[in-house]
């Protein structure tokens, strides 16, 4: 018989410690892989989606008014080397008889396109083709209308009701964007692509255009065709050039601390894992001591013995592993649909695994082996003699050098500020936790004396009977315990944290975008019912340039006049009125993100690409906004217009009165401009969505916390069998003397249940500390959070650990019921 085959009969002999064992290798390297994977893939696929979906051209051609004329194009056409398309985008309404739909359900965002079949649309279709005469919609758009190539669609426009084939369904893309549901509608409008002069003699626009879109055709100097577009532009005073930038910094702006956390969360499982391996090894060695002892007799050298119990080791990883990865892909893919979701990355994107699979593999195996060596040697230090005398109760002795070390690992989280000062903090708590567990048992053992009488007294008594092998089962359900806290405290906090600052600096109730905005709209907006005020503004993706690097920088142009009645930032020391006021035509104010982002100093200057080139600008102040997530500039609204040259606003800020509601002004408003309106939107709707994508994030970082925990109701069912196992005998001579099956379960169950407190306590202690520390220094959204432990979450984490604790109690207690004193007799 070789050593594989002794190693599986060797772990058969306890099959539900081995296969609880190998659960928790295999939750361990499931969650390992699924982590790095989906991190790895994501972050692979969003700087590709960015460029795709956002970066199909190189250059635009836009107008200082709401349209040009389209002779623009055609001589953008005749560039060398250079592919171009001309767009022009227009609102109407579904034509449509649909019971429970209502107006503003239909709105149809309709974009013109000179052509279809270009890398400048790059569309990819599912069903007809680009070249005909008609109108091009999603798969997702055509899901929902139930509609496909060769039906009809029918808009409402200013001139009446129009009618288009659909000659082609696409997969879904961020320029048709378009709503999942008809009750989504009620939020976002659907939009449809139809050829540029069907547009144009819809809305009498011939001749008309808003953009055009320039590509440098592969292998083309990109400088000599940005140099003839620039001398194409300045040929006329009412457009201008602008470079399509990509900014990956400012769009996922918030995933590398998302993706730290879930990296923390994913090797937490491998980590707790460990904690199982060694005990369940520890006991196993200190069972077959007689085992070992006879071996020797016969022979065996101490090496030969670690060989015996390390393949065992190594079966149990190999195996594990092997599982966990083939769990770890499926998770893997899970994860990386819940994070493209999460940052609205439309993309299916392929799988990069190879990483993942390397490092889960190596932990599977690696971890398993680290924690065999100390149970390992003490197998091959067996001594004969020692094992012939009679074996006494194990007796825990704690090392100081053991506290001291915690004591230092705990006081050094206090001056790391980054996440990773998790890592060192639950070492500490480890390395300590036996003499928390020794403190709270002392505490716990007269409430089970007092509540529970003889099993209680005989529960509390037994928890102290192998206090390392306790403390090594409660300690995993403690870190567990303290990452969930964590993590659920941080998602509220921040969502509050976010309300606030959203309300604040929105300017108003509402944020009205005008596709094409008239002159008499303000006053007519002031009007209505319902609208205490309004006021317009500009805003222009103005490109600057940082570290060689071209980005956009959102500038908004603000009046001094009005900015106190619609605050869009909040400034200490100063009015927002003052501080516009005092403005110079060369300055601006920079919110906190983009500053931090520049890393320059106040008074320093920068430059914008303006309607006259590159232009210096001073940066005079710094200010908190949660417009366009947090990152922007401001400027005087005349200076804005004599920079970028806009002549018009598309954008109006409303603030409604004490007696109408959210939802009230937004049918007020889309009844009186109906789909001129192009989008409007309010500081609940942001923060909903913001409110969701932190939900969202924190759930999939504690869907992995929970996995590790698992892993911790493993552990405690793992110890108790041990501990029934080790007295088989005394529990079958309590039976004997009169103890019956009903006192046996609750004496297990109260063992589990203060493992599972002292656990749950403990790990609420390290929660609320690590809740403390980071709410010292960490930023999502340029937000900080004030410290505090909401009492719902609490309770709900305090059910939750003693509840895993009953639950894994409940198979040992189980067992322990059915011992009979003649098995026990024989049990060796």
């Amino acid at each position: 018989m070789n050593l594989w085959q002794i190693a599986w009969r060797n772990l058969m002999r306890r099959k539900l410690r081995t296969l609880l064992t190998l659960l928790s290798i295999i939750i361990g390297v499931a969650s390992t892989f699924g982590v790095i994977a989906s991190v790895d893939t994501a972050k692979t696929a969003f700087p590709l989606y960015l460029k795709a979906a956002f970066g199909k051209a190189d250059y635009s051609i836009n107008g200082t008014d709401s349209y040009f004329s389209e002779t623009v194009f055609h001589e953008a056409q005749k560039l060398n080397r250079a592919s171009a398309i001309a767009t022009l985008a227009q609102s109407a309404k579904l034509h449509i008889e649909k019971e429970g739909i209502t107006a503003i359900q239909k709105r149809v965002d309709l974009k013109g396109y000179s052509r279809f079949d270009t890398p400048l649309t790059n569309f990819a279709v599912v069903q007809g083709n680009l070249e005909g005469s008609g109108a091009v919609i999603t798969d997702r758009t055509a899901k929902v209308w139930k509609a496909g190539v060769g039906d009809k669609i029918s808009v409402e426009t200013d001139t009446g009701v129009r009618e288009i084939p659909i000659t082609a369904v696409i997969k879904y893309t961020v320029e048709l964007m378009g709503p999942s549901s008809w009750s989504m509608a009620k939020y976002h409008p659907w939009t449809v692509a139809v050829p540029l002069p069907v547009l144009q003699d819809w809305f009498d626009l011939t001749g008309k255009i808003e953009t055009v879109q320039l590509k440098a055709l592969p292998g083309t100097d990109a400088a000599a065709v940005k140099q003839q577009i620039d001398v194409l532009a300045k040929r006329y005073d009412n457009i201008y050039m602008q470079p399509v930038i990509m900014d990956f910094d400012s769009q996922f702006k918030d995933a590398d601390t998302f993706f730290l956390a879930l990296y923390i969360a994913g090797f937490l499982g491998i980590a707790l894992s460990a904690f199982v391996i060694f005990n369940s090894l520890y006991v196993s060695i200190n069972e077959r001591k007689k085992e070992f002892a006879a071996m020797k007799t016969i022979g065996y050298t101490p090496e030969q013995v670690r060989a015996f119990v390390l393949m065992e080791v190594l079966l149990l990883a190999l195996v594990g592993t092997a599982v966990g990865l083939l769990i770890g892909y499926g998770l893997a893919n899970l994860l990386k649909m819940a994070i493209f979701m999460l940052f609205s990355v439309h993309e299916k994107g392929s799988m990069v695994l190879w990483k993942g699979i390397g490092v889960s593999a190596l932990t599977g195996i690696l971890v398993p082996l680290l924690a065999s060596l100390y149970p390992v040697r003490q197998a091959g230090r067996v001594s004969v003699i020692a094992v012939l005398k009679e074996m006494r109760a194990e007796k825990a002795s704690l090392s100081p050098w053991r506290g001291i070390m915690g004591v230092v690992l705990i006081l050094s989280g206090f001056f790391i500020k980054h996440l990773l000062l998790i890592v060192p903090l639950l070492i500490g708590v480890a390395l300590l936790f036996p003499y928390l567990l020794r403190l709270f048992i002392k505490i716990l053992q007269p409430g089970y004396r007092l509540l529970f009488g003889f099993i209680g007294e005989v529960a509390g008594r037994n928890l102290t009977r192998n206090l390392s092998r306790t403390s090594m089962t409660s300690v995993i359900l403690c870190m567990g315990i303290a990452m969930i806290l964590l993590m659920s405290s941080l998602n509220s906090a921040l969502i509050q944290s976010y309300e606030k600052a959203i309300f604040a600096t929105y300017g108003g109730q509402l944020d009205v975008t005008f596709h094409h905005a008239e002159k008499e709209d303000l006053e007519e907006l002031r009007k209505l019912a319902g609208v205490a005020d309004a006021q317009t503004y500009a805003l222009q993706a103005a490109i600057w340039n940082l570290g060689g690097e071209k980005r956009k920088l959102p500038v908004y142009g603000v009046g001094a006049e009005w900015i106190n009645r619609f605050p869009l930032f909040t400034a200490s020391g100063a009015s927002q009125s003052e501080l516009v006021k005092k403005l110079a035509s060369d300055e601006f104010i920079m919110d906190k993100i983009s500053y931090e982002i520049w890393g320059g100093t106040i008074g320093e200057r920068l430059s914008l690409e303006t309607v006259q080139g590159m232009k210096s600008f001073k940066v005079v102040a710094v200010v908190e906004t949660m417009k366009n997530s947090g990152y922007g500039a401001f400027m005087k609204m005349d200076d804005f217009r004599q920079h970028f040259g806009f002549k018009y606003e598309r954008n109006a800020l409303v603030r409604k009165d004490a007696d109408t509601s959210p939802l009230q002004l937004r049918e007020t408003i889309f009844n009186q401009f109906g789909v001129r309106i192009e989008k409007m939107f309010g500081p609940e709707d942001f923060a909903s969505v913001v409110g969701a994508t932190l939900t969202g994030s924190f759930s999939v970082i504690n869907f992995l916390v929970v996995l590790a925990i698992l892993i911790s109701g493993i552990g405690i069912t793992n110890t108790l069998m041990m501990n029934i196992m080790e007295r088989i005998r005394e529990l079958a001579m309590m039976r004997a003397v009169g103890v019956t099956r009903g006192q046996l379960i609750g004496m297990i169950l109260l063992e589990g249940f203060g493992m599972g407190l002292a656990a749950t306590a403990i790990g609420c202690g390290l929660g609320i500390l690590l809740i403390y520390l980071t709410s010292t220094f960490l930023e999502v959204g340029s937000l900080t959070y004030q410290f505090g432990v909401s009492g719902l979450i609490l309770s709900l984490v305090v059910l939750f650990g003693l509840l895993i604790s009953l639950i894994s109690s409940f198979t040992p207690a189980s067992r322990a019921a059915k011992i009979h004193l003649s098995e026990a007799l024989r049990y060796e």
